[in-house]
């Protein structure tokens, strides 16, 4: 907040502590309506802050003359933040219906000159006693209401205990990555990837794992995700370049594996421009050849809208690095641009062609995928593959490079070294 929204909380917080006082003593309900506005910082940046000042004091006169009664109050909060207190209301349904009729309100467009505006409001209700008797709280779990309102279609919700805010969430996983990245906590597995012509391992794919201590388990694509959010993407990318890569080294010299790396990256990482300058400094760190290192990019679509991920892309191909498709959703109309990139490689998932009684049809398919990919020549590595019968039919077929879990699991790097070295007694 501001010092002047600050200014103006401060009587507000204090009105309300009295209304929660009178409601004690009178035994009815409370209800605190938190309005995220969503127009006025738009306002303010493209008008002025006379302009947003002035749609902010239409905003809080809309509401007290359709919305609310004869000692409702309302507060302003932060430029976009209104909070609406419902003095002595029945229940929650009654919270509702005032929430819907400041929706109603808040539709109508804001005149700028010549422009129409519209609010994007969305509202979040908390209940006294309901859910709490302080002011700070209420309003804390009103705002909290308000953030899932936001991915709601109604634009409404009610604050529950069982669920947790999504910006409370983001803020959590930003934070805790970058003490896990900070820390070195995050673990890597490596899993084996067999060349299918040769019959043995050249390769491994690391696999990223953050197990935090208090919120258990993150899926990669939240880990990603939190980097986004946070601004730490390539400093995310960095510290899993650099550890898989200081492993391989390990992996060459302690066990006589002389292994290809591929390392799995969301293609929303190409839109850091300075992601190929950190791909060459972990390579010189770890004096790897840039043939040796794989980029695995999954969800590809973003390649069709971003300029600046194509053009990264391409300065990785130029470095020399692998570059690998990984992405089962990607639609065959697909290949038509994808064609136009440097990849050198598409891994497909074939665990869906392992039915006995469609095999016929099944190897038609693949074959044909097989054959197209080899024109476009990209590699292929069959992934779920499901025993050594299954091997034998995909190689026959034409795939180049086998990983799968029954060939060997994900590893951390000593059992890697245990397993698969060549200098193990």
């Amino acid at each position: 907040m501001s010092g002047a929204d600050t200014a103006n909380a401060t009587p507000f917080l204090e009105a309300l502590r009295g209304q929660i006082a009178e409601r004690q003593a009178d035994g009815r309900n409370l209800g605190v309506l938190l309005i995220e506005c969503g127009v006025i910082d738009r306002i303010d940046a493209v008008w002025g802050y006379h302009v947003g000042d002035a749609v902010r004091h239409r905003v809080a006169a809309l509401l007290r003359a359709d919305v609310l009664r004869p000692g409702d109050i309302v507060g302003e909060l932060g430029r976009d933040d209104f909070a609406c207190v419902l003095s002595g209301v029945e229940g929650p349904a009654v919270a509702q219906l005032a929430a819907e009729k400041s929706l109603r309100a808040l539709n109508a467009p804001f005149w700028i000159g010549d422009e129409e505006i519209f609010a994007n409001a969305a509202i979040g209700i908390a209940m006294c006693p309901a859910h709490g008797d302080q002011p700070e709280i209420l309003l804390q779990r009103a705002k909290n209401a308000c953030s899932v309102a936001r991915d709601l279609t109604s634009r409404i919700a009610e604050y529950a205990d069982d669920h947790q805010s999504p910006a409370a969430n983001k803020l959590l996983y930003e934070n805790r990555l970058r003490t896990a990245v900070a820390e070195d906590t995050l673990e890597l597995l490596f899993q084996p990837q067999y060349d299918l012509r040769l019959g043995q391992i050249m390769g491994a794919e690391c696999q990223l794992r953050w197990r935090d201590p208090a919120m258990g388990m993150i899926a990669v694509e939240d880990a990603f995700a939190a980097a986004e959010s946070a601004g730490v993407v390539t400093t995310l990318v960095s510290s899993i370049l650099n550890r898989a890569l200081r492993n391989i080294s390990e992996f060459r010299y302690s066990a006589g594996l002389d292994l290809r790396i591929s390392v799995r990256l969301p293609a929303r990482a190409l839109l850091h421009p300075e992601l190929p300058d950190v791909v060459q400094r972990a390579l010189g760190t770890w004096s790897l050849r840039a043939g040796r290192l794989n980029l695995e990019i999954s969800e590809t679509s973003v390649l069709g809208t971003e300029a600046v991920a194509r053009e990264t892309l391409l300065r990785l191909k130029e470095l020399g690095v692998k570059l690998s498709i990984d992405d089962p959703a990607m639609a065959l109309a697909s290949l038509f641009w994808i064609a136009s990139l440097p990849f050198q490689e598409i891994r497909i998932d074939v665990s869906a062609a392992s039915d006995p009684a469609g095999a016929a049809k099944s190897d038609r398919i693949l074959q044909s995928i097989i054959e197209l990919a080899h024109h476009l020549r990209l590699d292929v590595v069959a992934l779920g593959v499901a025993d050594d019968a299954a091997a034998t039919r995909f190689k026959e077929l034409g795939c180049d490079t086998l990983q799968a879990d029954y060939r060997g699991p994900a590893l951390d790097p000593k059992s890697f070294v245990q397993r698969y070295g060549l200098n193990q007694e």
